[in-house]
């Protein structure tokens, strides 16, 4: 047995068949009771297992939308007193409502572009003085274009040239407006005049190039969306621009030969083309700067975007010879610093990712099994969201992650490799949200960071 540094831990013993605490219920763990028979059971618990931590900045994230479902799309800047400055900007396609429209002998009345807020995914100052944003759209310039038929990263991003139009707001993702659309009031949006020019050059477009979208979009190359916030900390504003019906661009034009009062109108729409999102960090000069790429030992960082990860390696986990796990859990505190500012929300979910191989980063099986075969199931059996939590005299907000399946493959590692104790805590969607978070680390000397651990001694 190599169970010696728990030799100071009581334990019961008890004979015969033992079915196993699991970590739910209705969930058992991958050693069931039926591995127990005939055999003796020694329960115990722990909570002093070594943690070796540092903060890493994200690889590159794959941020194109292809398929046209993703429902948030960061566009902004942040000025975190922790975190430091972020930036995100959407490069996007867009496509003929119907193809081959006839404009022959059309001229342009105005053109208008039209952006569904995501309410749920902004991110900084929102609050009734909320600093002024100035949000432009830009062309990809000429001799460059967004592909319809390939993945971009979050450190790529394309050149642009003319400015097609900007607009300056305070953003209000909560509020609802009328629209256009109809009569009705609808969810919040940003309504941005383009150049006429442009309008009219989609109504000199060839008639061939109007009859399939991959010609269109090789003339049109794309569009970039921008914003720079009048005031700190500023907004990460969110678009939903697969909106089928509220995120779109209205071109309203005559023919030479209309007698008519009112325009005609003809529609393009975002989904259904390509979209993908650039991200930048600059942490100069700011809390975080110091930890990352360093053992961190007293706070911990997480943040979304392509910004920050927590690795953490369980060192001695190999040397739990002869255990089922019943439950392993971490727990981690959000520290409250200082210099942060209250209008920086907690991170709303953060998870357990792990590296396949050399480079391939997948969830671990405790999420995975949380959100089912669907991936829908939601987060309820692993965790990892803020609770408000009563320690002594405080009330701080925890987070706890099962591992327990994670845990038990540490063990299982004969060969002790590190790299197969080694797990990371990545803000969820990474991609798709800005939120972040500072915890207590495993060192600290107020609530430090811990993984708890039920087994059973198996003989």
């Amino acid at each position: 047995m190599k169970l010696t540094f728990f030799s100071y831990l009581s334990a019961l013993l008890f004979a015969g068949a033992v079915l196993l605490w699991g970590y739910s219920c209705t969930k058992p763990t991958a050693f069931g009771a039926d591995l127990l028979d005939d055999q003796l059971a020694e329960y115990a618990y722990t909570d002093t297992l070594t943690l070796q931590c540092s903060v890493l900045p994200e690889d590159s994230l794959v941020t194109s939308d292809r398929s046209s479902t993703a429902t948030t799309f960061l566009c902004g800047q942040l000025d975190d007193p922790v975190f430091g400055k972020s930036q995100s900007e959407v490069f996007s396609l867009f496509r003929l409502q119907d193809l081959s429209p006839n404009f022959k002998n059309a001229n342009l009345d105005s053109i208008v572009l039209y952006v569904r807020f995501a309410p749920g995914g902004f991110y900084g100052d929102t609050t009734s003085a909320a600093p002024m944003q100035n949000l432009q759209i830009h062309r990809v310039a000429a001799g460059s274009g967004l592909r319809w038929d390939r993945d971009y990263y979050s450190n790529e991003t394309l050149p642009v040239d003319e400015l097609l139009g900007e607009a300056t707001f305070v953003p209000r993702p909560y509020e609802t407006h009328p629209l256009p659309f109809d009569t009705t009031a609808k969810g919040a949006y940003v309504r941005i005049p383009l150049n006429n020019a442009f309008g009219q050059e989609l109504l000199d477009l060839d008639s061939l190039t109007l009859t399939s979208d991959t010609m269109f979009w090789g003339k049109l190359r794309g569009l970039r969306f921008t914003s720079s916030a009048m005031g700190s900390p500023g907004t990460l504003m969110a678009f939903d621009l697969n909106n089928t019906t509220y995120s779109r661009i209205r071109l309203y034009f005559k023919y030479d030969t209309d007698t008519i009062t009112n325009s005609r109108l003809f529609e393009f729409s975002f989904a259904g083309g390509n979209k993908f999102v650039h991200f930048s960090h600059d942490y100069s000069g700011k809390r975080v700067a110091p930890y990352i790429g360093q053992p961190a030992d007293d706070l911990l960082f997480v943040q979304g975007m392509s910004g920050l990860r927590l690795k953490i390696e369980i060192p001695y986990a190999h040397l739990l010879d002869d255990i089922a796990v019943n439950k392993a859990e971490l727990a981690l505190t959000a520290a409250s610093l200082p210099e942060d500012d209250p209008k920086l929300r907690l991170a709303d979910q953060v998870v357990f990712t792990e590296i396949i191989g050399d480079t391939t980063t997948t969830l671990t099986s405790d999420v995975l099994y949380s959100l089912g075969s669907t991936l829908t199931g939601g987060f309820s059996f692993f965790g990892g969201f803020p609770e408000k939590t009563l320690d002594g005299a405080n009330t701080v907000d925890r987070y706890r992650m099962t591992l327990t399946r994670r845990f038990q493959s540490m063990v299982d590692n004969a060969s002790g490799d590190i790299k197969k104790q080694t797990l990371y805590v990545n803000v969820y969607p990474q991609s798709r949200s800005a939120t972040r978070a500072v915890f207590y680390g495993p060192k600290s000397t107020t609530f430090p960071a811990k993984l708890t651990l039920k087994y059973t001694r198996v003989r």
